[in-house]
């Protein structure tokens, strides 16, 4: 029906252009826009050009620099936004062209060293970007803040590490380790154990970046525990980094830790019903018989080689291989050892010998495409970003219209639906007249935040939620219902104890349809602080929809309905 509809509303518009009526084309064009989801590229840059010209017409200046951030003509956008009014945009204009070291000054004359320091990150100015992580380090607003200061000390060590200061990256370094270990301690308390498995990541990162097998196994260990204890999240990503440790801790010759971790994977497949066990058994007894052999080779103690392959053999044993157990008892013969110990072992391997084949199948290991593209991602970048623009809306609508953190090429539908999302809230936040007082204008853009419906949005409408009028508050807990983070959650749990009825309504409405995998944990929190009936029934629907998931993860979610409705 809507493409029944395009040619006759672009005709309107277009009419109204040609005869001056600029505001009435606006009127169409903007109706235009709002179907973000037009596949057409051209089609909907050929709205974007019309609108264009009308606010050009009007002299609204600003709106015409968006829409030529979101048609990618940066050069012309510049124009638009003065440096000593409008720096962020004409920075983001500029680092999409590629002058990132211009975007940089500009940026770190308008107080954001932040944003600085990554523009001069992307151009390899690291010694540059070392000064605008020492200002961030500096800045007063820290106090109090842990994790931001361990990200902060985290982004100054690498830029030291690559600016040639190995002594001073290394201190920064350790200084934001500890900042995280705390933070990650702190957030197991409070069971936040999302936030605390992205802090071991970071450590993952740490480690790898300072060269210490200690960090990053502690990273490793501690995410995979947690992992492992709350089975309500996703057992794929578990096996990830358990198969990656293990890959990394071969490489680094650790061969102790490689093969007792081998054989905890292989412990944990058979707890949780994957086919994986056998696979890692075969690792665990390799991994077994080369730590003894590399003691050997290293001069080691003896009884380390003996006691490595007896745990070989105990592996071997539990899969039937006959044949390797016969060979490790070869081995333990060949050691230096008393000769009543070797020649048992040599009868035992005699016994073992002739006709015991191994097993010719060999078992399958943890798949690649069950891996996850995000099981490494570093938030250092984002949360960094958030903490510096303060949630401001225009700020961080700004950034996704031009695609400040995605990544470069081609882009896709999903992304570019973010964009024209972005703009249309942009265009709203910047109409002639609009003010935060102006309740109507306000949950407007509250709704439009809603609708680009990525992570980034949800510190603006948090913002929100703190907005005087309940109209603006309760717009905020209508639109959170369009974003599946556990953060959502936690703003619809602010909007339950909301004084205005219109707010807390509005909120126990979108509580019922944020049922979702990575949700459940805070659901069950939801339920269990709850005071009215009301809310422990909308938790229950939002489990039945994370039910409708399928697979573990429904049986997850049913699991944890069952439990709740026990209570």
């Amino acid at each position: 029906m809507a493409k029944q509809e395009d040619p006759e509303l672009r005709q309107l518009a277009e009419r109204a252009l040609r005869g001056g009526r600029w505001q009435e084309a606006l009127g169409h064009y903007g109706k235009l826009l709002a179907k973000v989801e037009v596949f057409d590229v051209r089609r909907y840059d050929g709205w974007l050009e019309g609108a264009l010209t009308a606010y050009q017409a009007l002299g609204r200046t600003r709106e015409a620099g968006y829409v030529l951030l979101g048609l990618r003509r940066y050069a012309e956008a510049q124009r638009h936004f003065p440096t000593a009014e409008r720096p962020l945009e004409w920075a983001l204009a500029a680092a999409r062209l590629g002058h990132h070291a211009e975007a940089a000054r500009v940026l770190s004359e308008a107080g954001q060293p932040v944003l600085a320091a990554f523009e001069l990150e992307d151009a390899g100015a690291y010694a540059a970007a070392r000064l605008e992580w020492e200002r961030v380090v500096r800045d007063e607003r820290l106090a109090g803040q842990p994790y931001e200061t361990a990200l902060a000390r985290l982004r100054l060590g690498r830029a030291l590490l690559r600016s040639g200061d190995a002594p001073a990256g290394a201190r920064e370094l350790s200084a934001a380790q500890r900042l995280l270990e705390a933070v990650a301690d702190e957030a197991e308390t409070r069971g936040e154990v999302e936030h605390a498995i992205h802090c071991y990541v970071l450590l993952i990162h740490l480690g790898r970046e300072a060269g210490s097998f200690e960090n990053v196994a502690e990273g490793y260990v501690n995410a995979i525990r947690l992992l492992v204890r709350n089975d309500r999240y996703d057992f794929a990503l578990a096996f990830q980094y358990y198969d990656d440790f293990l890959t990394f801790a071969v490489e680094r010759k650790e061969w102790y830790a490689a093969a007792t971790l081998a054989r905890e994977i292989a412990a944990y497949a058979v707890k949780t019903g994957y086919v994986y066990e056998r696979h890692y058994l075969a690792r665990a007894a390799e991994l077994w018989e080369a730590t003894a052999r590399h003691n050997e080779a290293a001069g080691g103690p003896v009884d380390l080689s003996e006691n490595a392959l007896h745990a070989a053999i105990d592996v071997a044993v539990s899969m039937n291989d006959h044949a390797l157990v016969a060979r490790l008892y070869e081995a333990l013969a060949a050691l230096p050892l008393g000769p009543k110990r070797r020649a048992r072992y040599q009868r035992l391997a005699a016994r073992g010998a002739g006709g015991l084949a191994a097993p010719q199948v060999k078992a399958p290991g943890f798949p690649e495409h069950l891996r996850s593209p995000n099981a490494y991602r570093d938030p250092s970048r984002d949360d960094l970003v958030e903490w510096a623009l303060e949630n401001e809306p225009v700020a961080v609508l700004a950034r996704l219209l031009v695609g400040a953190d995605a990544a470069r090429g081609e882009a896709s539908f999903d992304e570019r639906t973010v964009w024209r999302y972005a703009l249309r809230g942009l265009l709203v936040a910047n109409a002639p007249g609009f003010s935060p007082d102006d309740v109507r204008a306000t949950a407007e853009l509250a709704r439009a935040l809603g609708h680009v419906g990525v992570f980034q949005a949800l510190g603006p409408l948090e913002r929100l939620a703190g907005h005087a009028a309940p109209e603006v508050r309760a717009a905020v807990m209508a639109s959170v219902r369009n974003t599946f983070y556990r953060r959502s959650l936690l703003i619809v749990q602010r909007g339950l104890a909301d004084p205005s009825s219109l707010v807390s309504e509005e909120a126990l409405r979108s509580l019922r349809w944020l049922g979702f995998r990575n949700g459940l944990d805070q659901l069950v929190r939801v339920y269990r602080e709850a005071k009215e009936e009301r809310v422990r029934l909308a938790v229950i629907d939002a489990m039945v929809r994370a039910e409708a998931f399928g697979g573990r993860r429904g049986e997850r979610a049913r699991l944890l309905a069952h439990d709740v409705e026990q209570e």
